[in-house]
């Protein structure tokens, strides 16, 4: 899963492509090596129990809640010889409230030089950080530093650094109107069967890891083989489309395109 975490709302087909709208998810920030990563860790298992008990992490201060701060919190952790820390629990909006959780009062004995040693922590953990590669409407963001780190008990046990640099984006796939240009214009509209009311046919595809749409599926048909065998070989025809890599390996993003078989569309983009 490439990192940034949303609440889905709802998800429709517009223009061809699977929208899906959603609200970002503020990540925790992992300061390592001097570098400042997002990350999603969490706090141990005590404080959600508490909060049955109307517990606040941040006493009686009143502090904001939004969609994309669905845990009521920001924390900030750092790794420190190989120790993981967290540093500070602070509000959804910090910035403009400046409420921050008192450490000592939560952890107790556990807190030294402000810094509670994240114990709990027994797990593997995806951070991304540095450039932004590329953002992918509302749901997905390459960083150019992706690093899976080894917890146990909070002592660091290993590391894995990505290679995400073929990830790019394609001109189709970030202009809809070229994208259509395309398509119709390529259709062999002689070779078609007249019809008197258009033909849709809803495709689903991906490309390999040189940008070559090489997987067509259908997710609605035609019930004439023609039109359907010519959505497919058009969509495949596309000279190049998105690639995306995800901890070092080619991550296979679908989408769904309709295929509309119309007088409208044959005299708008035929050749």
């Amino acid at each position: 899963m490439i990192w940034k975490r949303y609440i889905l709302t709802k998800l429709l087909i517009v223009t061809g492509f699977v929208v899906v709208f959603a609200t970002p998810q503020i990540p925790d920030i992992l300061i390592y090596k001097g570098d400042t990563l997002y990350v999603y860790l969490y706090l141990p298992n005590e404080f959600y129990k508490a909060s049955i008990l109307k517990v606040n992490l941040f006493g009686d201060k009143k502090t904001c809640k939004t969609t994309a701060c669905g845990r009521e919190y920001q924390a900030k952790w750092e790794i420190i010889e190989n120790q993981l820390y967290l540093t500070g629990i602070y509000s959804c909006c910090y910035y403009e409230d400046s409420i921050k959780a008192d450490l000592t009062s939560l952890f107790k004995g556990k807190v030294i030089n402000g810094k509670a040693k994240a114990d709990w922590i027994s797990s593997k953990t995806f951070a991304q950080g540095g450039e932004k590669l590329i953002t992918l409407d509302f749901y997905m963001t390459v960083f150019k530093k992706e690093i899976e780190f080894d917890f146990h008990k909070g002592k660091l046990l290993n590391i894995n650094i990505f290679d995400t640099s073929k990830s790019r984006r394609s001109v189709y796939s970030q202009d809809t109107e070229k994208l259509l240009n395309f398509i119709y214009a390529n259709i062999n509209w002689d070779n078609l069967p007249k019809q008197k009311e258009p033909i849709r046919v809803i495709t689903r595809f991906s490309a390999n890891e040189k940008g070559k749409v090489d997987d067509v599926e259908f997710v609605q048909k035609s019930d004439n083989e023609i039109f359907n065998l010519e959505a497919v070989r058009v969509i495949k025809s596309i000279p190049d489309w998105d690639v995306i890599y995800n901890k070092g390996q080619l991550y296979r993003q679908y989408f769904n395109m309709p295929v509309i078989f119309s007088e409208e569309n044959r005299k708008k983009y035929k050749q």
